[in-house]
């Protein structure tokens, strides 16, 4: 009797530690498709929402900046802090709760294409300066103005940062929201190396090793 002759899919010592790394670094955690789409559609809904309620901040702090009238200006700043003490903080941490698990439960995950680092960038220092900036300036500038109600007195300095913050926040979101859309610059080399291309050259590698 003559011994079996070794194909190419015979697995050497080497393809099969090959193919043990590949496994371990495949995705553990992957959502559904009815998930997925669910994930997708509060994504959505929620960056778009918070796009709108920047250009409305914007709206608001210009005319806070630029009215002559105290009631004005108490009215504008009063609703400046309501937005950003309720409407504003949910949309953005859904948005940002939304996105990544999107980027952790799809195959886009989080360090393969540069535009989700991009992204991400922006969406990590839009939140924390909005939470740690933003809110307590408008906050006194709230209460500046509620505190100066009948006098000819505004917002103050407050007034000054939220005039040129504010719309700079509003275009970063506009160009987080422009990165999504068109998705540019390709891949990370990590991204190469997990790319469909990159799998089936391994693939044949080990196939014919």
């Amino acid at each position: 009797m003559t011994a079996p002759v070794p194909t190419a899919t015979t697995s050497t010592p080497a393809a099969a530690q090959r193919d043990r790394k590949e496994k371990k670094g495949r995705k553990k955690f992957e959502l559904s498709r009815r998930a997925r789409k669910l994930t997708l559609a509060v994504h959505v809904v929620t960056s778009v929402g918070w796009v709108g309620l920047s250009l409305g901040m914007v709206v608001l702090a210009v005319m806070g900046w630029t009215t002559d009238d105290p009631a004005v200006a108490k009215g504008v700043y009063k609703a400046m802090y309501v937005f950003d003490d309720t409407a504003v903080t949910v949309f953005s941490v859904f948005a940002a709760l939304s996105g990544i698990l999107l980027s952790w439960g799809t195959a886009w995950g989080f360090m393969l294409h540069f535009w989700i680092i991009v992204k991400w960038v922006i969406t990590l220092f839009m939140t924390v300066f909005a939470w740690f900036v933003i809110h307590p300036i408008v906050t006194q500038a709230a209460k500046n103005t509620a505190d100066s109600a009948g006098s000819s007195s505004g917002p103050g300095w407050p007034g000054d940062f939220l005039l040129w913050s504010v719309p700079a926040l509003f275009a970063l979101l506009t160009v987080a929201a422009v990165v999504s859309v068109y998705k540019p610059w390709g891949r990370t080399k990590r991204g190469r190396a997990k790319s469909p291309a990159a799998r089936r050259k391994r693939a044949a590698a080990s196939a014919a090793s």
